[in-house]
């Protein structure tokens, strides 16, 4: 069964673009100061001892900037809605928890390519979330940028910038200040600051694609907020813990989730199948003439 949703024509004056720029100048700024301690610390730029339990203070600026901007532009309601919308089909409720999902085929891989099943007792004896460890290291950073970054980039951001460009333009340059807005991360987050230079270009370009793919569920959903802080969520909790079992598992369960992110890209730019979005130029000239 396909779920597809008719593309809705808004009128140019219902489109709220307003407070972008001051979002993203926010976003950044609170962000970068947060987590810059945790960064200059790993460098050894400063003697005090900041350790990465303070990453998720990091979620803090796509959260406050979108809270802060909303406020003065009339925008909270939007994301109050944005957070409430849970009653969409359960198949989006299958796309938000796919990183987990995605598990079992890496799995079957594994098997195949190393000839054993990965183990999950070994997380039991993991230096970084054993003896209540994983508590700062996994859940309360998946809970923090799970809501913190998805309030921000796809309830704020992504709406206004589509108040401009089409869809897939908007999600492509979200996904690139994205990229960017990650870059105090390469100087201390474990998986990032030891990647070798052509691994760190790879993880950006695997945050852009991820960007496209919340953008077709934020879109399909009719701006479920929720839905995506449920993938991200997910997505964290997968990506810390599963490198601890076997990266070899994480390797091939993160390829099968950017195989489905392509895949679900090219059939959104073909279809146009989402809702609650903007078209424009041609696209919107076609679509007064068949409604």
């Amino acid at each position: 069964m396909t779920v597809t949703a008719k593309p809705r024509l808004i009128p140019t004056e219902d489109r709220n673009t307003s407070g972008l720029a001051p979002f993203l100048m926010l976003a950044f700024a609170i962000t970068w100061v947060l987590v810059g301690p945790v960064a200059a610390s790993h460098q050894g730029w400063i003697s005090a001892n900041v350790g990465e339990a303070w990453h998720w203070l990091g979620a803090l600026g796509p959260l406050g900037a979108a809270w802060w901007v909303g406020h003065t532009t009339g925008g909270l309601a939007e994301l109050r809605r944005g957070i409430a919308r849970w009653r969409v089909s359960p198949w989006f409720y299958l796309a938000a928890l796919s990183p987990a999902l995605l598990l079992v085929p890496a799995a079957l891989w594994v098997r195949v390519a190393d000839g054993g099943w990965p183990d999950l007792g070994t997380l039991g004896s993991s230096a970084r979330l054993g003896s209540g460890g994983w508590v700062m290291a996994l859940l309360v950073p998946a809970v923090a940028y799970g809501i913190g970054e998805e309030v921000g980039w796809r309830g704020f951001a992504l709406p206004r910038l589509q108040g401009r460009y089409r869809p897939l333009t908007a999600a492509l340059i979200l996904g690139v200040i994205w990229v960017g807005w990650h870059i105090p991360f390469y100087l201390y987050r474990d998986g990032m600051v030891d990647a070798p230079v052509g691994e760190q270009f790879a993880q950006g370009i695997v945050i852009i694609i991820g960007g496209l793919f919340l953008a077709w569920l934020y879109n399909s959903t009719g701006g479920s907020i929720l839905l995506c802080a449920i993938w991200h969520f997910t997505h964290s909790i997968v990506h810390v813990a599963i490198p601890e079992v076997s990266p070899t598992w994480d390797t091939y369960t993160g390829v099968f989730g950017t195989v489905l992110a392509l895949t679900v890209t090219a059939i959104w730019w073909r279809r146009m199948s989402v809702s609650d979005t903007h078209v424009h130029g041609n696209d919107a000239q076609n679509l007064r003439r068949t409604t």
